[in-house]
């Protein structure tokens, strides 16, 4: 009955996002323990912003993703940004490496910063917990460490695709290398 449940979840999951979540139904299969334990993992950090501006989180999460991902996982993680409400002229600047939003490129830079332990995060840090409070350094840095989960999970279980563009509203955007 569970596993019905699990399976039911991650079509529902697959038909909102037009995502291939095959290595999730695997995992259900495997073991509907596992499957909760990253579900519990997932929700507990992943979806908490506390009081992070909703830009600054959401660029965090993006840059999670691509830190492991320049597809399928980036393309969600752009898509729930969209369904917040974060602009999609935004989104797409980050992806190209362009000019874009200061918090919003905040976010993203420190979440890039973290995942690769980059010599500039003690500044990025900084700036975050100076403009708005350990809270959000909080907040963020939970977005940017779960948004990874899901294409290391899918790489570990034999399910990574190659990269492709990511597409923000109409428009299809081509990830700069260097992001």
């Amino acid at each position: 009955m569970l596993k019905g449940f699990l399976h039911r979840y991650t079509r529902g999951f697959e038909r909102r996002y037009g995502y291939d979540a095959i290595y999730m139904h695997e995992m259900t299969d495997m073991s509907t323990a596992g499957f909760i334990r990253f579900a519990i993992m997932q929700l507990a950090g992943g979806t908490w912003r506390g009081d992070a501006p909703r830009d600054v989180w959401c660029a965090a999460g993006i840059a999670g993703a691509l830190v492991e991902d320049c597809g399928p996982c980036v393309q969600i993680a752009c898509d729930m940004a969209m369904e917040a409400g974060m602009p999609g002229a935004v989104i797409a600047a980050l992806l190209a490496g362009q000019a874009t939003d200061p918090d919003a490129q905040l976010g993203f830079d420190y979440g890039r910063a973290l995942l690769h332990g980059s010599a500039n995060l003690d500044d990025l840090r900084a700036a975050i917990e100076t403009k708005w409070g350990k809270v959000t350094l909080l907040a963020i840095s939970l977005r940017a460490m779960t948004a990874r989960n899901f294409p290391v999970l899918k790489r570990a279980l034999g399910h990574a695709k190659a990269c492709r563009k990511v597409r923000i509203g109409s428009e299809d955007v081509v990830v700069k290398a260097a992001a």
